[in-house]
């Protein structure tokens, strides 16, 4: 096979085992790897779908995808796939750095863990040795502790691996990947410290192999030639990282304040990553194979820490209004050091601030105070106090208090830092996503924000289930091949079959490529009505139905309805939000239609 290593690794933490598979050809060609291959093999390894997430027979899938490794700009990702402990959804996160292709290099497309250990645990694996030890000293240590542990220990290797928030099973836990990358949300990390797995360290000589080396090295050739002609590739994202869309979503009127009660911050210059970048000196930095180099360094008395992107710019910063750049960059060092999904806990503590301030709590936050915000977010981490009530995320929370309708979410996940009020087909996109409300499912800022490849009504409903289709199976693709989304900024959707058809050898006509990702959209959806999720979990906050947007988005409010049955009947669904059978058919997936009416109701 080229582009795949052609099997996967299987260890049960419980007896310390471990057991190599060679997988059918036609499941890599059906669903690539990373996403796609993470949830078919959720459903070909995994005997009760309805285990809960933290229960020790619940799957980890770490996953490369064909393009992993290779030539191919930004081709240094990889995926970890697991039933989240916050939605219980299925869910997969990605990130960048060098794991994945160390992954590769150790032989395999795909590493699978279950049980649980006795006691806390590193994984340690060299190809085809694997070694199981005791980590006891690493125990609460913070993400900067156990990256310099594993660095000095095993430097030929790369590293994965949680804070305390993970080993304390806060459902917004993150995991670490090397120095600077994490996967963020979902509460993955959770699933990590209910396993006892501190760390997962990985190192390998082996490549890929290339089917048409001459023709991905012309591709190689021309997509750096584009990713260097655009503005947003070239420079912009390397001179002010994702910050840079702060002034944009501000004046566009999208960015959260005040927990989504206002869509405008005053002083939203002050923490733009033009002003972070003129005040504070910062560096960039890249991943593997990847001309981009988004990520933000930034030097403080205390060391260099990494500058915050914009989802914890906004979640942090205008949603707490908190306008310091110092003290945002403070919180979302804090964040990354403990282990927590930055968005979630800024939505989890702007739901405190606005119970605290309508007099529906007697804890005392308020907006704009950030005073003992520190010691929150060690609380949350720790589950002490009020934090172990937080740690649950912001709609159990509010659920706790009494007003559910303050948790800015969809399915359990925070809303990111655009306000689906100015967005309507982004909207949809929060609506509608598999993992619940997500920005990475389908970006429309693309084409409702920057114009790209031209510019649409951001305030029209009219159209976005079709536009919003296409993104979202685009997106699986891009997460299955698996290369970063920030070259959508610059590249053709064709590039990437011309990418995979290089590398594998195999021809995909333009709907056959467009087919994979639809599959992988349904197999999600299939998993997520097999444990119980339903039409009515397809839903924004009431906010955004019933009050109108500040400035830009006066007057302006979400209609969901109609926007959600153009969807439903455009994916092939029934009202309900069902495959019919002739999609199953058309996406290869009947064997799946058992499973579609098996769940009563999700339980998580």
């Amino acid at each position: 096979m080229q582009g795949w290593m052609g099997k996967i690794l299987l260890i049960d933490l419980t007896n310390q085992k471990k057991n190599s598979y060679q997988l059918p050809p036609e499941l890599y060609h059906e669903f690539l790897g990373g996403r796609g291959l993470g949830v078919r093999l959720f459903f070909y390894f995994m005997d009760q779908l309805k285990v809960p997430p933290l229960n020790p027979d619940n799957l980890l899938i770490f996953a490369t995808g064909p393009l992993t490794a290779t030539v191919v700009p930004t081709s240094g990702r990889m995926t970890l796939t697991t039933r989240s402990p916050l939605t219980g959804t299925i869910f997969d996160s990605n990130a960048g750095g060098f794991f994945g292709p160390a992954l590769k290099g150790a032989g395999y497309d795909a590493l699978l863990i279950r049980g649980r250990a006795e006691k806390l645990t590193r994984l340690q694996i060299n190809e085809g040795e694997c070694q199981f030890i005791n980590c006891d000293d690493l125990k609460h240590r913070p993400t900067g502790d156990t990256w310099q542990y594993l660095k000095q220990k095993l430097p030929r290797y790369e590293h994965l691996y949680i804070g305390p928030a993970g080993e304390n099973k806060v459902k917004f836990a993150t995991v670490a990947v090397g120095k600077n990358r994490t996967l963020g949300r979902g509460g993955l990390g959770a699933v990590l410290g209910s396993k006892n797995l501190k760390a997962l360290s990985i190192t390998g000589s082996q490549e890929p192999e290339i089917a048409d080396y001459d023709k991905t090295e012309q591709i190689k050739e021309k997509s750096l030639t584009y990713l260097q002609e655009s503005s947003l590739t070239s420079s912009r994202l390397e001179d002010f990282g994702t910050a840079m869309l702060v002034n944009l979503s501000n004046e566009a009127g999208i960015l959260p304040t005040k927990n989504f009660q206002e869509t405008q911050f005053v002083q939203a210059d002050n923490i733009s990553g033009e002003q972070l970048t003129a005040s504070m000196e910062s560096s960039s930095g890249s991943c593997f194979n990847c001309p981009i180099a988004c990520a933000r360094k930034i030097a403080t008395d205390e060391g260099e820490k990494s500058g915050p992107e914009y989802e914890s710019i906004g979640l942090l910063g205008p949603n707490l209004a908190i306008s310091d750049p110092d003290k945002i960059t403070e919180l979302n060092h804090i964040c990354n050091e403990l282990g927590l999904d930055t968005i979630s806990t800024g939505s989890v503590i702007a739901c405190l601030m606005e119970l605290s301030e309508k007099g529906y709590s007697d804890h005392s936050f308020s907006f704009a105070d950030h005073s003992g915000l520190e010691n929150l977010l060690k609380k949350i981490a720790f589950r002490q106090g009020l934090g172990a009530s937080l740690a649950e995320g912001s709609l159990e929370f509010a659920r706790e208090m009494g007003h559910p309708e303050l948790a800015m979410q969809v399915k359990k996940l925070d809303i990111p830092a655009f306000d689906p009020r100015g967005m309507k087909g982004q909207a949809l996109g929060y609506i509608t996503s598999n993992r619940g409300a997500c920005h990475l499912r389908a970006s429309m800022l693309n084409i409702e924000m920057l114009g790209l490849p031209e510019r649409i009504d951001r305030f029209s409903e009219q159209g976005k289930a079709s536009l919003l289709i296409q993104q979202q199976d685009l997106n699986a693709i891009l997460d299955s091949l698996i290369v970063c989304k920030f070259t959508l900024f610059a590249l053709a959707e064709g590039f990437y079959r011309e990418m995979l058809e290089a590398v594998t050898g195999l021809e995909f006509a333009a709907a056959e490529f467009y087919l994979l990702g639809a599959r992988i959209w349904n197999l999600e959806k299939i998993y997520n009505l097999a444990v119980g999720f339903r039409k009515k979990d397809d839903t924004l906050p009431a906010r955004f139905k019933n009050e109108e947007g500040s400035g830009p988005l006066r007057g302006e409010v979400v209609v969901e309805e109609k926007m959600l049955a153009d969807y439903y009947q455009l994916r092939g669904w029934d009202s309900e939000g069902f495959p019919l059978q002739e999609t199953l058919e058309e996406l290869k997936l009947t064997d799946f239609s058992p499973y579609i009416y098996g769940g009563e109701d999700n339980e998580c």
